[in-house]
């Protein structure tokens, strides 16, 4: 369970970090050709990269899956398996530890930010010297300071809640929330605060944008006036979006006199990120699916499994029957292994077949998904042993009047290395390779 999670949480930063990097690496390019409109919807990827990879893919095989067998097959009383999962290594558990700790002081850190921004509301009024904000996620406001009628004048007042008009049809604080949720969840990854940073300085532009494209060309300068009047007052809570930026002025006036462009140059610009968010969306979820065919920890074609099977028929030493095979198989890979009616039930003429798959997972731990069928009943149990130790299983008839107990050997082995002196012809089909 916990090695699970973190190498959940593994391919998750992977898939922050590559969109991340994507978006930064496009964004002058992006701002200056399609609008800062777009080079903010293009931090979406983010998001829809990470969701891509997440997405479960179906299985390159049909493996069983680990249910109650007892309730879905009345045939078979019991599957026993006595090889429990191991219990997790200590790297994995400190590992988890850190991560959880981690996430949760930064949680309380931004909350105690929030709440102190909050705490300078006065009769739902911010500080004199700052400027307007908008507060909330689902019952949004614009809040503005109380030297707002003084500090500025008319057109400066008219063009800062424009501004924030646009935060708060767009509902930033939302995607603010969302955004703060993955930076929690990602808070030992620089990626993630890089991403957090451009997040909320192209939120601003993209803002500057949407009011500018609308005003004629003398608004510029009333717009940059309005901006030096708050510039210094240091007012970043995680969910508010503040007339402040975290660019500085003269960055800030420079990217303004990039803002101007045509309304279909501003369309344009939307659709194709849009576009490329679902292409790569759909990009990330096929190279996903393709990686989650091969077994965890290593490839299909590097690992192979030399797995002992032991069936024996009937407990009782007058009708006791042992067989014994050896099957070598890549990891990963379903083998089918029948035992003819001579050998294992004179008396009833009916085979008993064993299909599995024996998958590699971390450290030494193989998982054995197993099928068993015999006449019309069938059982699908799930195992997880160690590399060389027994598994077992003990299953009856539904008439009870018979009993196997399949044990299963499992051995690892791994690329390039020595294959043990005997082994099954995999050329014959399984019910016919020598034991």
């Amino acid at each position: 369970m916990i090695e699970h999670a973190l190498r959940t949480l593994l391919l998750q930063t992977l898939a922050l970090a590559a969109a991340t990097g994507v978006v930064r690496a496009l964004q002058a390019s992006v701002l200056r050709r399609l609008g800062a409109a777009a080079s903010y919807l293009a931090w979406l990827l983010v998001p829809v990269a990470m969701l891509a990879v997440a997405l479960p893919h179906p299985a390159r095989d049909a493996l069983a899956i680990d249910v109650n067998v007892a309730a879905i097959a009345q045939a078979w009383a019991a599957t026993v398996p006595t090889a429990a999962e191991a219990t997790p290594p200590a790297w994995a558990v400190v590992s988890m530890a850190a991560w959880v700790g981690g996430a949760v002081l930064l949680a309380l850190v931004l909350w105690r930010r929030q709440s102190r921004f909050e705490a300078l509301l006065t009769a739902s009024c911010l500080p004199a010297g700052t400027g307007p904000a908008v507060l909330g996620v689902w019952r949004r406001r614009i809040v503005l300071p109380q030297d707002f009628d003084s500090a500025f004048d008319a057109e400066e007042r008219r063009l800062m809640l424009l501004h924030e008009g646009v935060h708060l049809r767009r509902a930033d604080n939302a995607w603010n929330l969302l955004a703060i949720v993955l930076l929690v969840l990602h808070w030992f990854n620089p990626f993630a605060w890089w991403a957090w940073r451009g997040l909320r300085a192209e939120q601003e532009a993209s803002c500057d944008a949407a009011v500018l494209r609308q005003e004629p060309a003398g608004a510029l300068a009333v717009y940059a006036a309005a901006l030096l009047k708050v510039q210094g007052v240091a007012l970043t809570p995680p969910l508010a979006t503040s007339w402040q930026s975290t660019h500085p002025l003269v960055e800030r006036v420079r990217m303004l006199q990039l803002h101007r462009i045509s309304s279909a140059r501003h369309r344009a610009g939307l659709r194709v990120a849009v576009l490329a968010i679902v292409v790569a969306g759909c990009g990330g979820y096929v190279l996903r699916a393709g990686a989650s065919a091969a077994p965890e920890g290593a490839s299909a074609d590097a690992y192979s499994v030399l797995t002992s099977i032991e069936v024996e028929f009937d407990k009782s030493p007058e009708t006791r029957t042992k067989i014994a095979a050896k099957l070598l198989t890549r990891a990963g890979e379903k083998s089918t292994l029948r035992f003819n009616s001579e050998a294992i039930s004179p008396d009833q003429g009916r085979p008993f077949e064993i299909v599995y798959t024996a998958t590699r997972l971390s450290g030494d731990r193989v998982q054995i998904d197993a099928q068993l069928h015999y006449a019309e009943s069938s059982g699908s149990p799930r195992v997880i042993t160690r590399d060389g130790e027994a598994a077992r299983l003990e299953i009856k008839s539904g008439d009870g009047a018979h009993t196997f107990a399949v044990t299963l050997v499992p051995t690892v082995i791994p690329p390039h290395a020595a294959l043990p002196d005997r082994v099954p012809d995999l050329r014959k089909p399984a019910n016919q390779r020598a034991l």
